[in-house]
């Protein structure tokens, strides 16, 4: 690990989480994705090879443990303390760049397959569906194409390729649009008020549908300059 030489907390926090892929790492575990191939998937952009040398690292820096399954070679990644004391920091990161220099997407942004994979992270198992449900999504625009979840029991799966289930809700929308209500830059009757979205299938999963994800820690903080005009 290179070292600033600098006697200083901050110095020596950044040494620790001051890599480009390090907070996204940690952000993949604090919202749950514990395996590796889950970690990788929300940060597709991050080489197999340069994902595991930052795992190893953070496990070094004593930010993270592994956790070897008892079934086979696979692990999960789990928090220490240190770690976790982590959490609140990187999310008001999060919240201090949707106040100063977080924006709309760039083309390069947007990505259908990820768009559903953070729809599975924020995922209500409370409000869920618990008879299997499928929901295929079609997006147009900039990082266009297909992807579909499934719930069950409360939870949901994403799936890049037609799982194969009849589908129940087909959700068709604008790609950018999709993403903004992702993060919280508007409301999903917003987003349907302006034609952005278009759900085909029975009425009572239309009326139901975006009940069934969190709202985004940051939608708040997004929507406030709005609010205060």
């Amino acid at each position: 690990m290179e070292s600033y030489a600098d006697y200083c907390p901050i110095a020596i926090a950044n040494e620790v989480i001051g890599d480009r892929w390090n907070p996204l790492i940690l952000r993949e575990i604090m919202v749950g994705s514990r395996g590796f191939n889950e970690i990788h998937r929300g940060i597709p952009r991050i080489s197999r090879t340069l994902l595991a040398q930052r795992l190893r690292m953070l496990e070094g820096s004593g930010l993270i443990v592994r956790r070897p399954r008892p079934e086979g070679r696979a692990a999960d990644y789990v928090l220490t303390d240190a770690g976790s004391d982590l959490q609140p920091i990187l999310w008001e990161l999060g919240r201090w760049a949707t106040r100063w220099v977080f924006g709309d997407p760039t083309e390069n942004q947007l990505d259908t397959p990820h768009l559903v994979w953070r729809l599975h992270q924020t995922t209500d198992c409370d409000r869920a569906p618990r008879a299997r449900t499928t929901v295929e999504f079609r997006t147009h625009g900039p990082g266009s194409g297909r992807s579909w979840l499934v719930f069950e029991k409360g939870a949901s799966t994403a799936c890049q390729i037609d799982p194969g289930y009849e589908v129940d809700l087909v959700v068709m929308g604008d790609n950018r649009e999709m993403h903004r209500w992702l993060l919280g830059w508007l409301s999903f009757r917003e987003l349907r008020l302006a034609g952005s979205v278009r759900l085909v299938g029975p009425s009572r999963l239309g009326r139901a549908f975006s009940s069934w994800f969190s709202t985004s820690l940051f939608a708040r903080s997004l929507r406030q300059p709005a609010l205060a005009s």
